[in-house]
């Protein structure tokens, strides 16, 4: 794993965990939405970044109730 990609699954995970998700749990939840997010950066041609910050804004707003 690239240190960029060390970097995106430790930010991800701790923005779940700081949502009060079990530290485990959340490092696969982050897995998760990171291969998620590249099957959308790949099927949109998007960047990843675009992707992650899409799926962030849905689990944010799903949190809210929104």
């Amino acid at each position: 794993m690239s240190d960029d990609a060390t970097e995106t699954l430790s930010g991800v995970t701790r923005l779940f965990i700081n949502m009060g998700a079990d530290p485990n749990a959340a490092e696969v939840m982050a897995r998760q939405l990171i291969k998620r997010a590249h099957q959308i950066a790949d099927e949109r041609g998007i960047t990843l970044v675009e992707a992650t910050q899409h799926l962030l804004k849905q689990v944010l707003e799903a949190r809210q109730g929104d």
